[in-house]
């Protein structure tokens, strides 16, 4: 049995152990739906963004169950405790039935199933958490750039600052949110690799100030595994990928290794540092009012020192949330959020990579040698989902042969739209529009549109809002992604 299922099964034996004692609730939801799809191909929002939970063709059937107990509410003053510690748990199953066969189309998925604790300020989960990454909207949003919710979450062990924490000396002039984690890419193409995860945000502003700016980044790296694919090659030695502790240190902190080669690794990692290094600069303006809340939000991406250097300039991902917070009316439709987006990755430091300049170029965002799925999980990109593995694409676009990601030059414009009927029923649009350049090595003979749209409708069916139909159609129309068109719809019930 591998590591990660024994903390996850370490943890339910606690977990279950303390609920038998525990009088807390828990919350239970069951959902049943299926969509359906006049294309072998399920079309693009319907499926992006959802933890990796839909797969890419066929009409299918599926069905939902989830268990979570959350930290007591901190104005709870019944339970006359004040201990700063508290405990809880996510358990989230999803079955699968009648989609089309594919690598990692499994009927029975797990997108969640951790055991979390609080002390203070401080959080620790071990297990497979739902979860983003990056300043930006968290719900509309076309996918953050470097780590979007897009992807099967896996497993990992975090500790770290879920909310903003005030600094006192400062008379909460300044906050700060940072997390470090470890994690296990299990059941993949690449064995026994890993993932390293950390971030750092600091907030400008005291909480009553009507505008505040923020800043950090988050860096994440893939490192270690075997395959059978890297024997005979220069990328490896003998099949293998550096894992000692002296290697985590050099890709944690980013620094070369102290020799070019050893026993342990060839100079492919001498020379471009070990592991797969995916992150992002991030910078958000906050703009509070009384009636509205504005956030204007920049994500750079930066995969080696030419990125972190700012030399791919303007790449990334620019957007704007407006939030309506007008007193709701019972009656008539009301606007409740609104994001627009620009992502552009057409610069990549430059068209060439120069392995003996300081700043090399061609920065390929998202492919990797070693790694030759590059930056996906299971078959889903771990970053914005508007660069989209040759598996999503039209033969004519998706270059099997070459790198997994034969797109990665693009520029897209996307837009979000939530409201709200008689406070009760949530209507959602998403709409993007992309123009597609391949990649510097091997660009398309022209620029190559997609358009991709979806319209879903929550319907709240009980006065306690327990029950929800959920109602969508989407539709595909351009020259990089089957045209085609579907629709889902489910049934939830939650018990509180």
């Amino acid at each position: 049995m591998s590591k990660p299922f024994l903390w996850i099964l370490l943890g339910w034996t606690v977990n279950l152990s303390a609920l038998a004692q525990s009088p807390e609730r828990v919350n239970y939801s069951v959902e049943l739906g299926g969509i359906v799809t006049t294309n072998s191909q399920i079309p693009f929002w319907l499926r992006a963004n959802q933890y990796g939970i839909v797969p890419l063709r066929g009409s299918f059937g599926t069905g939902r169950f989830g268990a979570m107990k959350d930290y007591r509410p901190k104005n709870d003053s019944a339970t006359q405790r004040k201990s700063r510690f508290d405990w809880g748990f996510g358990l989230n199953a999803v079955v699968n039935v009648g989609q089309q066969p594919g690598n990692y189309n499994a009927s029975l998925l797990l997108p969640e199933s951790f055991v979390k604790v609080r002390f203070g300020k401080v959080e620790l989960y071990a297990g497979n958490r739902k979860e983003t990454f990056g300043l930006g909207d968290t719900t509309l949003t076309s996918g953050n750039v470097a780590w979007s919710g897009n992807a099967l979450p896996f497993p990992k062990i975090q500790i770290h600052t879920p909310d903003f924490v005030l600094l006192g000396f400062t008379k909460q002039l300044i906050a700060f949110r940072a997390g470090y984690a470890h994690g296990w890419l299990v059941n993949t193409y690449i064995q026994g690799s890993y993932l390293h995860q950390k971030y750092l945000y600091v907030r400008l502003g005291k909480p009553h100030w009507k505008a505040r700016l923020t800043a950090g980044l988050n860096h994440h790296v893939q490192w270690g595994g075997h395959a059978e694919y890297l024997i005979g090659t220069p990328l490896a030695v003998n099949g293998h990928l550096p894992t000692s502790f002296r290697d985590y240190l050099s890709m944690v902190t980013g620094q070369y290794p102290d020799a070019l080669q050893t026993d342990q690794y060839t100079d492919f990692d001498g020379t471009n540092r070990i592991g797969n290094h995916v992150g992002s600069y991030d910078l958000a303006l906050e703009l509070k009012g009384i009636a509205q809340h504005w956030l204007v939000y920049h994500q750079h991406p930066y995969e080696d020192a030419s990125g972190l250097a700012l030399q791919n300039v303007p790449d990334g991902l620019t957007g704007l949330r407006y939030i309506n917070q007008k007193p709701r009316s019972p009656k008539g439709f009301r606007i409740q959020k609104i994001v627009a987006e620009f992502l552009s990755t057409m610069d990549q430091s430059g068209p060439k990579f120069d392995p003996t300049a300081r700043y090399q170029g061609g920065d390929n965002y998202f492919n990797h040698s070693q790694y030759r799925e590059g930056w996906t999980f299971r078959g889903n990109t771990l970053g914005t989902p508007l660069i989209m593995p040759n598996t999503d694409l039209v033969p004519a676009t998706a270059y099997p042969q070459g790198p997994l990601f034969p797109n990665n030059r693009l520029t897209a414009w996307y837009a979000g739209i939530e409201g709200n009927f008689h406070q009760r029923h949530i209507l959602q649009f998403r709409g993007s529009y992309s123009r597609n350049s391949g990649t510097f090595n091997q660009p398309y003979p022209r620029a190559l549109y997609q358009v991709s749209a979806l319209a879903s409708m929550q319907w709240m069916l009980t006065k306690r809002g327990n029950t929800l139909l959920t109602t969508s159609v989407a539709y595909d129309r351009g020259e990089l992604l089957p045209d085609g068109f579907g629709g889902f719809m489910s049934l939830r019930r939650v018990w509180k």
